[in-house]
C-alpha cells in the first residue's frame, strides 16, 4: 500500500476498504504559494490535509497586524476548525506559504461518512485527538519556554523551515519580532 495509507493506519487502523472509501471524499489538489484556502469572514467547507508543502493559519488584529496560529506541514491538517464546527465565519485564515499539495475534504460529507464507517469515525476522532494534543503542546511551548527554545522545537517539527518560508513568518509563529529571530539566528550559529 501508499505511504499515506501506511500514515493513516498509524493513526487508527483502516482496512483498504475504508482507506478507499476515505479518499473517495477526497480532492487532490496544488495551490502556489501565497493561495488563500479559507479566507476570515467566510463559513469554510473544507479541511485540507497538506502532502507537500507549508501552510498557515492566522488572524488579523483589527489594526491589521497578522498572528500565525499554527504553522502546518507535511501530514497534517490544515482547518479554520471552530468555523467548521460552528458553521460560522471564520476568525482565521489558511494560507499556503509554500507550493502544497493537498487533500480537499469536504467536511459535511466527512462528518456523514464517520456515521456510516466506524472504521473511518475512529480515524477521525483520534485525528481530532491528536490534533487537540498539539494546540495544547504549542500552546504550552508559547507559554513555558524561551523565544530560542521555541524555535529550536519548530526547527525539528518542520526540518529546514529557515530555507522554506519568509523569516516574519517564523518570527510571527514564534511569537517575537523579526529582529529577535536576527539575534537568535545569530547567536546560534555564531557557536
Amino acid at each position: 500500500m501508499n505511504e499515506l495509507y501506511e500514515f493513516m493506519n498509524k493513526i487508527s487502523p483502516l482496512s483498504v476498504e475504508s482507506y478507499e472509501i476515505y479518499m473517495d471524499m477526497c480532492e487532490s489538489k496544488t495551490f502556489k504559494a501565497g493561495s488563500i484556502l479559507t479566507e476570515i469572514g467566510t463559513v469554510p467547507e473544507s479541511l485540507y490535509f497538506i502532502k507537500t508543502g507549508v501552510a498557515r493559519s492566522y488572524s488579523v488584529t483589527d489594526k491589521g497586524v497578522e498572528y500565525i496560529r499554527s504553522l502546518i506541514s507535511t501530514y497534517n491538517i490544515l482547518a479554520a476548525t471552530e468555523a467548521l464546527i460552528t458553521r460560522e465565519p471564520s476568525k482565521i485564515a489558511c494560507q499556503c506559504l509554500t507550493d502544497c499539495e493537498v487533500l480537499e475534504i469536504n467536511y459535511t460529507a466527512l462528518i456523514q461518512k464517520c456515521k456510516e464507517n466506524q472504521e473511518i469515525a475512529a480515524w477521525y476522532t483520534r485525528t481530532v485527538e491528536l490534533h487537540y494534543a498539539h494546540l495544547q503542546k504549542t500552546n504550552d511551548e508559547l507559554l513555558t519556554l524561551n523565544a530560542t527554545e521555541r524555535y529550536l522545537i519548530l526547527q525539528k517539527r518542520i526540518p529546514n523551515i529557515d530555507n522554506l518560508i519568509n523569516q516574519y513568518h517564523i518570527a510571527s509563529r514564534l511569537g517575537i519580532t523579526p529582529i529577535q529571530l536576527s539575534r537568535i539566528r545569530k547567536k546560534l550559529y555564531s557557536k
